[in-house]
């Protein structure tokens, strides 16, 4: 990435990938043949805006193309572009078809759930403590794939009790492997985690906890407003990304 430094295009690109792959995974689970749809088309849509935001990033186009078109199989980006590319392909091949063939549903699904987990795989191949000091970052990640993915159902017009229990669970989930990534990173991480905590990304941390998770499982569990808790839900889902991306870097950005 552009000086070594990963910025806000990488962010949204988590986000994007895993939020539509969230929505895809989770309406697999549902009896609604709308619904799984909706969430094919949303992973899709989040899986190429989030490629097109790599692509921004590496600022050569054919940078990404001929990372894509090499085979470097040692290679964690390597693995997760030719990923994000079969990810998409399944994802159209599904929606253009009539009948959903079982190969082709997990198939797809495991594609999908591999770039979910992928970005956390991603940051902890690097040497940065706060990134690489637990294994719990991938989890992480796909703890909120699946909140913000049941959230963006439900903003789109998902009724199902299912999904709240879902983003309720998974928020609970989400929010404590967060705290215990903190804890087991804190010792070789102290610069990130003071950072993330009290300093110049307090607003984005606590953001996320605040306003990205405890409002809405209060709102939730009070069944008021279930679209703007689902904002809210997506929101954190955001400064989440935001504040774990640039907590790595505490010592090579400025904010």
């Amino acid at each position: 990435m552009k000086g070594g430094a990963w910025g806000i295009y990488i962010a949204l690109y988590f986000w994007l990938a895993a939020m539509g792959g969230g929505a895809f995974l989770i309406s697999l689970s549902l009896k609604d043949r709308g619904t799984k749809v909706l969430g094919a088309w949303l992973a899709l849509i989040g899986i190429v805006a989030g490629a097109l935001l790599l692509i921004a990033d590496l600022g050569e186009p054919m940078r990404f193309w001929h990372l894509l078109a090499g085979i470097h199989p040692v290679s964690v980006m390597w693995l997760g572009s030719v990923v994000l590319a079969l990810s998409g392909i399944g994802l159209f091949w599904l929606i253009i078809s009539k009948e959903w063939p079982d190969w082709l549903v997990w198939t797809t699904a495991i594609l999908v759930l591999l770039v979910v987990g992928y970005t956390g795989v991603l940051l902890m191949a690097t040497a940065r403590p706060f990134w690489s000091g637990s294994p719990l970052l991938p989890w992480i990640f796909l703890a909120s794939a699946y909140t913000t993915g049941s959230a963006l159902l439900v903003l789109f017009g998902s009724h199902s009790e299912k999904l709240a229990k879902l983003s309720f669970a998974f928020a609970v989930i989400e929010i404590l492997l967060v705290a215990a990534h903190m804890i087991w990173t804190y010792s070789g991480a102290k610069d990130a985690i003071t950072a993330a905590i009290s300093g110049n990304l307090a607003w984005a941390f606590w953001g996320f906890v605040v306003v990205g998770v405890l409002i809405p499982l209060y709102m939730e569990a009070q069944k008021k407003a279930l679209a703007l808790a689902a904002l809210l839900v997506l929101l954190g889902g955001f400064l989440l990304r935001y504040f774990i991306v640039y907590a790595g870097q505490v010592d090579v950005m400025r904010f």
